[in-house]
């Protein structure tokens, strides 16, 4: 059964590879520290690869406050500075998160609203906003054991302030949690993502990626 299980996750990702417009690579790495009263500092440092990872698309630096409201909420404020090739972006984000756990499986929903800035501005050319976004993203995890978790994602990105609010990415991702020694956790994941969905031929990205977490 795990066989033919696994069989047909990779005939999946296959399949869902067939038509891409390009191939990224997601590396990042992130150190957590418990702070008194309910907080925790969260310091990321990630960098992605696109044309079919032979280029740098963006590195970026965020660090992040949140506050553990109950056992299964949870709000945070993140920075985001990230360097592009010809641009730099500012992103400050309002999340928030709930967790419910029926073991061995539990679901995860997490809100996030940011707003773009690039080069110090939040409007383009055009007098738009560059990125008031909403972020919807839903998880559901399956604990095997002590150090292998599965999970699937599905995320959606709405435009805020433009009319109707239109759905402008959508990602679902698969991948494994590992647990490692000393509080240390690696996470290997697969996301085909469909961004600029308003557009008549949107474009379809699969990204594969890497991320290490340590809680100091």
């Amino acid at each position: 059964m795990k066989f033919k299980l696994g069989y047909w996750l990779i005939f999946l990702l296959i399949q869902c590879s067939y038509g891409a417009d390009d191939y990224q690579n997601w590396t990042k790495i992130s150190f957590e520290k418990k702070l008194p009263f309910s907080l925790k500092l969260e310091l990321t440092q990630g960098l992605r690869l696109e044309n079919q990872l032979s280029t740098i698309n963006q590195a970026f630096f965020e660090i992040s406050v949140s506050y553990k409201v109950s056992s299964n909420l949870r709000v945070n404020i993140p920075y985001r500075y990230s360097v592009y090739e010809d641009k730099i972006k500012h992103r400050l984000s309002f999340g928030a998160s709930y967790q419910y756990s029926f073991k061995p499986v539990s679901l995860k929903y997490r809100l996030k609203i940011y707003r773009l800035y690039e080069n110090g501005e939040s409007l383009g050319e055009d007098g738009n906003p560059l990125g008031d976004l909403i972020r919807n993203k839903f998880t559901i995890k399956y604990k095997t054991d002590k150090k292998v978790t599965p999970y699937i994602s599905e995320e959606f990105f709405h435009l805020y302030n433009i009319a109707n609010n239109p759905l402008n990415e959508y990602r679902v991702s698969l991948g494994i949690e590992i647990n490692l020694a000393r509080k240390n956790s690696m996470s290997l994941f697969y996301t085909l993502k469909n961004e600029d969905i308003t557009d008549l031929v949107p474009d379809e990205i699969i990204i594969f990626g890497i991320s290490y977490s340590s809680k100091l």
